[in-house]
């Protein structure tokens, strides 16, 4: 057999003495999920999460990834946690049945505080920011050569009440699209929700410690942020209450925050 170059040798000889992170990271995603996987069916919850969350770090975005993260921290008791990546998963797959069957089930155990969304609000929550975007775009441009057409071009005079309609509904159209979009992004789009990962985190009235409670929030529970001070974030809770929680109290549901999610 011919032997491999010195280039090549001199790879092999670094990996050998490198240690374990080296070969770790030979090991591809699909093998280090099963591994961790593995060790969850054998009890071994710490080991499997530390195994997840690498695989969350490294940029793999995952349905399953994350509620099997969700899965871990609750056999550690990390409610709060499990609850946030239950919520991460359904951000990938809104439809996946066992997360919403594991929330369920979270939220009678715990009876954490979550919105209440109707089924316009759903609706319009799902459908991508980009569509409103380029609605109104589409829009505008329809209103904008409509009348172009109807005041310009002399042989199309007659048409001229039709275009001006066109224009109108696709003005009207324009303006729709742009409220729903930014109805969207202000109120219903995942990036403003965070989830409490910490144990009867507590809202107060104002950005200090010794300010009055509002409520104190089980973890799980849900709360739309609305602006950072410091290490403080105030935020909008449900039952129509607003209140400053600390920033470590609580985590994003995204895009991911991974600074509270050790095992």
């Amino acid at each position: 057999m011919r032997k491999p170059p010195f280039s090549s040798f001199f790879v092999i000889v670094l990996a050998l003495f490198a240690g374990t992170p080296s070969i770790r990271a030979a090991v591809g995603p699909d093998e280090t999920f099963a591994a961790a996987n593995r060790d969850f069916e054998a009890g071994k919850f710490v080991e499997a999460s530390a195994a997840y969350l690498e695989l969350a770090q490294g940029g793999h975005i995952s349905s399953d990834l994350y509620f099997n993260l969700g899965a871990a921290a609750y056999r550690l008791g990390k409610t709060g946690e499990a609850v946030l990546w239950m919520r991460r998963a359904l951000v990938v797959e809104p439809g996946m049945p066992e997360v919403r069957q594991s929330l369920e089930f979270l939220s009678e155990r715990i009876g954490y505080l979550e919105f209440t969304v109707d089924p316009v609000a759903r609706f319009i929550r799902a459908v991508s920011a980009a569509f409103f975007k380029w609605a109104v775009t589409l829009a505008l441009w329809t209103t904008l050569i409509s009348l172009l057409l109807a005041f310009t071009v002399e042989r199309l005079r007659p048409n001229r009440p039709a275009l001006i309609t066109v224009a109108t509904l696709s003005g009207a159209v324009a303006f729709a699209a742009f409220s729903i979009g930014h109805y969207r992004a202000s109120q219903l789009a995942v990036e403003n929700f965070a989830t409490i990962t910490a144990e009867n985190a507590d809202a107060l009235t104002a950005p200090v410690p010794e300010a009055r409670s509002v409520i104190k929030l089980p973890p799980g529970s849900e709360v739309r942020l609305l602006r950072q001070s410091g290490q403080w974030h105030y935020a909008e809770i449900p039952g129509d209450l607003r209140g400053w929680l600390r920033t470590e109290t609580l985590a994003p549901v995204w895009p991911l925050s991974l600074s509270t999610t050790s095992p």
